[in-house]
């Protein structure tokens, strides 16, 4: 890289949460202007049916975003899904989850709500 390419930056939320039990750790990486990047969801064990079917549902939404998706589509498509685990969780701001779908939606909706909104 050369001194006058500046480095891209992302800057990233990590929190862990609780849905009906079950533990997770989501990760989101946006770019300085605010861009929603990236997404990590992590939940169950490693090679578990869980763990697989979230690393395909964060591994597709950060693959949309890089081809130009807004994060709008995502959590427009992800609130409200209803699947398990899903339930009460122990994040005071999102204190129910009708999925983990609907727990990401609504912490991307939260935390990125002026980049998730549809133009």
């Amino acid at each position: 890289m050369s001194e006058t390419t500046a480095p891209r930056r992302a800057a990233g939320v990590t929190p862990q949460f609780m849905v009906d039990g079950v533990p997770g750790r989501l990760m989101t990486a946006a770019t300085a202007s605010g861009a929603l990047t990236h997404v990590d969801l992590r939940v169950g064990k490693h090679g578990s049916t869980l763990a697989g079917l979230t690393d395909a549902l964060y591994t597709a939404i950060t693959t949309g975003l890089h081809g130009g998706a807004p994060a709008a589509v995502f959590v427009d498509e992800l609130r409200h899904t209803r699947y398990v685990p899903a339930g009460t969780t122990k994040d005071p701001d999102l204190p129910h989850a009708t999925s983990l779908g609907d727990y990401l939606a609504q912490h991307l909706h939260l935390n990125h709500s002026q980049r998730t909104e549809r133009p």
